[in-house]
């Protein structure tokens, strides 16, 4: 998750929030200086603010770096969520003949995000892959979401070893629930990706077999 990725609004957001934390804490040193010290308000004020510029980049620190999971607070900053398993199913011309239908393999993906950014795994039985560099935004004429990233991964066959690279969009849908869309790699190949949010914690998953594993067990729930 090195990359950030973040829009006008949400960068705007971000600012208010350590701009209000500052406040709020020196504010709140100022007064506790006044009042036990009985010092001037406007210093004792002062001195709370200077004090609190570091405690607001510590508590800023903190809190951009937490999985992005209140829906709350994603709906007031209007950062769509994203974090969690999802799995579902990828139609490829991979490995295809022109006159034959496309292959539909099942995939699963681990998305890790926090306010400022994403990082996204994907797991398949025979393939995973990473992103490299991942993009969130928001259509605001049409209040589309699009989930756009460049991603990795190696083809080890015995007629073929190289790596190979790719590119994705794909759309969140239906109350942050689906995402569906396309992908091209350098092959190449193409196809059509659509997935299910299986649950918002990531920890512990870190195969295909244990996320098709959870994705089978919370489907007969």
């Amino acid at each position: 998750m090195k990359n950030i990725a973040l829009s006008v609004k949400e960068f705007q957001h971000a600012l208010l929030f350590v701009c209000t934390t500052t406040i709020f804490i020196g504010s709140l040193v100022g007064l506790a200086r006044h009042f036990f010290s009985e010092g001037n308000m406007a210093q004792a004020l002062f001195f709370g603010m200077i004090s609190s510029v570091s405690w607001a980049i510590c508590i800023s620190i903190w809190a951009f770096r937490r999985p992005w999971t209140v829906e709350r607070i994603a709906s007031w900053t209007g950062r769509p969520i994203i974090h969690g398993i999802w799995f579902g199913k990828l139609l490829t011309n991979y490995g295809v003949g022109d006159s034959e239908e496309s292959q539909s393999i099942p995939i699963a993906f681990v998305i890790r995000q926090t306010y400022i950014g994403y990082s996204l795994l994907s797991y398949t039985e025979n393939q995973d892959s990473k992103t490299l560099v991942e993009s969130l935004s928001i259509d605001q004429q049409h209040q589309t979401i699009h989930l756009r990233y460049v991603y990795e991964f190696y083809i080890r066959k015995p007629d073929e070893r190289k790596l190979t690279t790719g590119t994705a969009e794909l759309n969140l849908i239906e109350s942050g629930k689906r995402l569906k869309g396309h992908y091209f790699t350098n092959s190449p190949t193409q196809g059509f990706a659509e997935l299910t949010l299986v649950q918002r914690s990531c920890d512990g998953i870190d195969t295909f077999e244990a996320a098709k594993k959870l994705y089978e067990k919370i489907s007969k729930v």
